[in-house]
């Protein structure tokens, strides 16, 4: 993900702006990287508004909706290519522009149509819109280039902004004042597209004019993170697609079905990530000039648009897919399910393949393959069953994959040593990790679906546990990758298994410890999958010891402790299962007991495995694997937030509640990332024996009662914000986002004791502040709770800044 640190940077307006230097190698900021979770949830509302207006009119306005996105995610690339996003005044614009994003997200299911009882959703979707390209604007204005054409293409961009903007608003004002006679959504639709068309012209007036790309290397790497992004949505959408945190039965169908879909979503990753990032990277960095900004407009802004659209349209149609075949599905769609979900590859693999054309006029042979292939078939399989055409579809994309591998794989090779010296970056994050991730995104989402299905102190018990659960599976994966930085076909076969296994137990975590009637049994398939990614896991650890033969006596302990494990919990299950029976587990607190006692064993098993396990190789890819996992928990709280008030109509209040959430995550993020830098730092500067212990006990260790915390928030805002809540409810609601704060408060304080061996009194004052007003602030409306902790969480972390400087500049004393 990040690269090692450039130089010093100039700045634009004083200390205000960072400007970035186009000299050095540009990186993604964690402030882009929080950002984007937001898009995350706006693609899963496009998906769900499409699937709710199943029509020509409905699909063709998710279709607008995406445009909409891309146009607001579009500036966001370009202020993080020319300024630093995470340094002088930017990181507070980005925080609006965040909160704009989820009102944005929340907005879509009422795009074109408005719930009754609050405000209009098309003209709430339109202000988010301008305001996030108006901010844009400003900005970029302000540290545009003066060169030739750069003050012109800067006044005809502004023109065409508000001409833009003038013509969205009139889609929101003027449909309602039409008579009966006429056709009001349609008009709607077609100024909301002439609006979104026009806006598309400053990308061309500013590519002629003075826009040039500053960093190749950010714009790249940024366009194949909203790739990941679009993949991430898909892999969501297998999982959740009758909602996210809806329980549900688990299948076999189901299971079967997620299994097939995982390994499309896995060809479609393989086809750009294995070879056509680098390619188009390389063609980018060749360029220069307005020659640059041309590629960097078609290849990305441009081309990468119907990639990110066609991904959308393959997980409408695997929601379809899975909706349908549900007995509680209501959609009554014909075969054009499966048009969408065959549409929506051939639109990717057709954008791909012009994708690799225009940046180095070179036709992928695999995916033009794959075109012809999905051509040919479509035809076909409108005669079968879509759970038939998932089969055939799973069969061409491999054939796709494979084909690179056997009949290509002379020329494959020859393009891979021809640009493998760009393709190696020490101590970056591969995409195949963060391709993993994406799937812990899933199973997260699910550990705080388990809690809002029991929302009690065992509720809450069971779920911290199933966290506790994937916390391992994750972080022994992120340590054997971190051993492991050279690719092999064990590596690449032992990742994909962990992958299918982490998304089935992510469905299955709802009926961990309770199953649904007509369900196949929840702990049994949680247990059953986790045993899997340990075997998977195993197979790592196998190469890595045969490598450095040091390492058995770990593997042995290793062994011996998942071996403990499995066992403890898979009696724990079959007892209660067999002899308690279902209906009585969610009341019979001996089953989590038991997986307590397991996960116990567990951690204590690992601690003690001894030094020479836990030897870290990269310390950059380490430190960058956690924070990943941070924002991956900010992630799952976003979601919860707009899950807990999806079904409300948007009012003033819920804007508020909105805005606040947004900057209170904001406050818990800033505490965590404005100081990682200096920690990879301090743990880079640690030797031996002691940065062993370091990297164990502050990360691995430290860092799960962080996720926690958040984990508890998320719970927490969705208890807090729903609608539908009874008052015991209410309360839990309360004193878990209360006491989640503290919690993640006291751990970051506790990782960074660790690490530097000091105190920040500040967080250690505010957690203690937080864990106090819980009780006291009860009695208050839960809006006016929040919106205390959010001014909490701004104050003190205004007064740590201003007391104690940047932690980004200055690095802590030990002690």
């Amino acid at each position: 993900m990040r690269r090692d640190d450039p130089a010093p940077h100039p700045t634009a307006g004083g200390r205000r702006l960072v400007a970035r230097d186009p000299g050095a190698i540009g990186d993604v900021s964690w402030v882009e990287l929080f950002v984007d979770l937001l898009f995350v949830f706006a693609f899963l509302a496009v998906t769900t508004l499409m699937g709710e207006h199943f029509s020509p009119l409905g699909l063709l306005q998710g279709v607008l909706v995406i445009l909409l996105l891309w146009h607001c995610w579009t500036p966001c690339v370009w202020l993080g290519n020319v300024v630093h996003l995470d340094r002088g005044i930017m990181p507070p614009v980005m925080l609006g522009i965040a909160a704009a994003l989820l009102v944005i997200g929340v907005a879509i299911p009422e795009a074109f149509t408005d719930r009754p009882g609050g405000l209009p959703g098309p003209l709430v979707l339109i202000c988010g819109y301008l305001l996030i390209r108006a901010t844009a604007m400003v900005v970029l204005t302000f540290v545009s280039h003066r060169g030739e054409g750069g003050r012109r293409s800067v006044v005809v961009a502004w023109l065409i902004f508000i001409a833009g903007g003038l013509v969205l608003l009139a889609s929101a004002v003027v449909p309602p004042l039409l008579p009966a006679t006429v056709d009001a959504a349609l008009v709607q639709v077609a100024l909301f597209a002439g609006a979104l068309l026009i806006d598309s012209l400053i990308l061309v007036v500013a590519s002629r004019g003075g826009w040039r790309v500053v960093s190749p290397w950010h714009l790249a790497e940024r366009h194949a993170l909203v790739v990941l992004i679009a993949l991430g949505e898909t892999i969501i959408s297998i999982g959740a697609s009758e909602g996210l945190g809806v329980d549900r039965p688990v299948t076999l169908q189901l299971a079967v079905g997620a299994v097939l879909g995982i390994i499309v979503v896995f060809a479609l990753w393989w086809s750009y990530f294995d070879l056509a990032k680098v390619i188009i990277e390389r063609a980018l960095n060749a360029s220069a000039g307005k020659d640059r900004a041309r590629v960097g407009r078609d290849v990305y802004s441009g081309l990468h648009l119907p990639m990110i659209g066609g991904l959308i349209f393959f997980a409408l149609g695997l929601k379809h897919l899975n909706t349908h075949e549900s007995s509680q599905s209501g959609h009554p769609w014909p075969s054009a399910g499966t048009t969408i979900l065959y549409g929506g590859v051939l639109l990717y693999l057709g954008a791909l393949v012009a994708v690799e054309w225009r940046a180095v006029r070179l036709l992928g042979r695999g995916p033009l393959v794959g075109v012809a292939m999905l051509l040919v078939l479509l035809p076909v399989v409108a005669h079968i069953s879509e759970a038939q055409a998932l089969v055939v579809l799973v069969v061409a994309a491999c054939a796709m994959v494979a084909l690179d591998n056997t009949a290509f794989r002379r020329r494959h090779r020859q393009l891979h040593e021809a640009v493998e010296s760009d393709h190696l970056h020490v101590g970056s994050v591969d995409p195949r990790e963060l391709f993993v991730d994406l799937v812990f995104v899933y199973a997260f989402i699910e550990v705080t679906a388990v809690m809002n299905r029991f929302p009690t102190l065992l509720g809450l018990a069971q779920g911290m546990i199933l966290l506790a659960l994937l916390w391992w599976a994750w972080t022994s994966y992120t340590w054997l990758a971190n051993a492991v930085r050279r690719d092999s076909t064990v590596l690449r076969l032992s990742t994909a298994g962990i992958m299918t296994a982490v998304l089935l137990i992510g469905l299955a975590i709802p009926q961990a410890f309770v199953p649904l009637p007509g369900s196949l049994p929840g702990p049994l398939l949680v247990i059953g999958f986790y045993f899997f990614i340990l075997l998977m896991q195993g197979l790592i650890f196998r190469q890595i010891v045969h490598e450095n033969p040091q390492l058995r006596g770990g593997r042995d302990r290793f062994a011996a402790t998942a071996a403990t494990v499995v066992t403890l919990v898979i009696l724990a299950a079959i007892a209660v299962i067999e002899v308690a029976g279902p209906e009585r587990v969610s009341r019979h607190p001996a089953m989590t007991l038991l997986w307590a006692v397991a996960l116990v064993v567990q951690y204590v098993g690992g601690y003690r495995a001894g030094e020479r396990l836990w030897q870290i190789r990269v310390v950059r890819h380490w430190a960058d694997r956690h924070a990943l996992v941070i924002l991956i928990a900010f992630g799952e709280a976003v979601l919860s937030i707009g899950v807990s008030i999806d079904d409300e109509p948007i009012s003033a209040p819920t804007l508020v509640v909105v805005v606040a959430t947004v900057v209170a995550l904001g406050t818990l993020w800033w505490s965590y990332f404005t100081g990682i830098d200096a920690a990879r730092i301090g743990l880079a500067a640690a030797m031996g024996d002691h940065r062993v212990g370091v990297a164990r006990d502050a990360y691995t260790y430290l860092h799960l009662p962080m996720v926690a915390g958040i984990v508890l928030v998320a719970y927490g805002l969705h208890q807090t914000l729903a609608a539908s809540q009874d008052r015991h409810s209410a309360l839990l609601g309360h004193y878990t986002l209360f006491l989640g704060v503290a919690l993640y408060l006291v751990g970051n304080q506790l990782f960074w004791l660790r690490v530097f061996r000091t105190v920040s009194r500040h967080r250690l004052i505010g957690a203690g502040v937080v864990a106090v007003l819980a009780p006291l602030t009860v009695p208050l409306p839960s809006v006016v709770s929040l919106l205390l902790l959010t001014v909490l969480g701004v104050v003190f972390a205004v007064v740590e800044a201003v007391q104690q400087g940047d932690p980004r500049t200055r690095l802590p004393v030990r002690t």
